[in-house]
């Protein structure tokens, strides 16, 4: 059992706020044919959401929001350096069959598949928005992998990204991993952990931050969905029987305050990566579960989004990386 705290920030006092370091990419994702029924899409308060389980998932599916699934996807890339998963597997195991879970818009399923030709990546999701042309080791499937795992052959790597608030009971779902690994396989995981975190005074106690970040935490255990299940993983992990499980703490700045390239390109692509579509991973929590009107939430987040651009406001969001592997002597 492994557990490495994150590098600390510091923050860079020579800011310019006129400054633009930021430009525009564009990311493009489609939606696969698999059946009228699961097709469909649910609107609600202006987005759509899946269709398939309605209301399992807190956050919209539509085209917005893809977009921000790919740039999430270039942030871990930075993070992890470029690579796509960090569980040490040595480079001559081959991984014949590997379960990405919440794909999204497949793109990590895709990008596996490129690097990993000798594997069959299967992708599992809720909504249906993954694209159409793919490498020919590639597979989406949608489902819903809160129910009884029903697979026919086991995996040798099983990875999963941003799945915080996807399920209501972890342990169950490390359980059903557990069982679908072949003996010595990995699973990783990778999420977010709120609430939001400074290691100054430069977020007050009546911060619009803070309160957006503490409410969408209260909501998220109210709703029985944790937005801080990462914190939780390793324990769960080895209770389930995993071994080697080993917890790797990230930062990602909320924008570009702290000292150092890296740190400040990660806060640069954070900041696009919550600021635009706040509205997409609050408004289901606030209405739903708070009680708020649409219009309630989106007077609110003026505030929040104008904390997150704040330079003087020295704000991350811890990460969360941990990994274990499955025995050799389990089938």
């Amino acid at each position: 059992m492994t557990e490495h705290q994150a590098v600390a920030l510091e923050a860079d006092d020579n800011i310019n706020e006129n400054d633009s370091a930021f430009g525009d990419d564009n990311y493009e994702s489609s939606t696969a044919s698999i059946s009228s029924s699961i097709m469909k899409h649910r609107e609600e308060n202006g987005r759509t959401y899946h269709a398939y389980k309605e209301g399992k998932y807190l956050s919209p599916n539509d085209e917005p929001e893809q977009d921000r699934l790919d740039l999430q996807h270039h942030l871990f890339t930075l993070t992890f350096d470029g690579k796509l998963f960090t569980a040490p597997i040595p480079k001559e195991k081959q991984l014949h069959r590997v379960l990405d879970v919440g794909t999204g818009t497949g793109i990590w399923a895709v990008d596996f598949a490129d690097e990993h030709p000798e594997s069959q990546v299967l992708g599992i999701d809720l909504s249906p928005i993954q694209p159409s042309f793919v490498p020919p080791n590639v597979t989406f499937h949608i489902d819903d992998l809160e129910e009884p795992w029903t697979f026919s052959n086991k995996f040798d790597f099983i990875y999963s990204r941003m799945m915080t608030a996807s399920f209501t009971d972890w342990p169950r779902f490390f359980e059903q991993s557990f069982k679908n690994l072949t003996p010595g396989g990995y699973i990783e995981l990778a999420d977010i952990c709120f609430p939001v975190q400074v290691d100054d005074k430069s977020l007050l106690a009546d911060s619009m931050l803070r309160k957006w970040s503490d409410l969408m935490l209260d909501a998220s255990l109210k709703a029985q969905r944790p937005i801080n299940s990462a914190k939780f993983y390793k324990l769960q992990l080895e209770t389930a029987g995993f071994t080697n499980v080993v917890e790797v703490q990230y930062r990602w700045p909320q924008n570009r305050w702290p000292k150092g390239a890296k740190f400040k390109e990660l806060g640069i692509w954070n900041l696009e990566n919550t600021a635009p579509e706040l509205e997409s991973f609050s408004m289901a929590l606030f209405t739903r579960i708070l009680g708020w009107s649409k219009e309630e939430v989106e007077v609110f987040l003026i505030g929040v989004r104008k904390e997150m651009k704040d330079t003087k406001i020295h704000a991350y969001w811890p990460i969360y990386v941990v990994y274990g592997q499955k025995p050799l002597n389990i089938g």
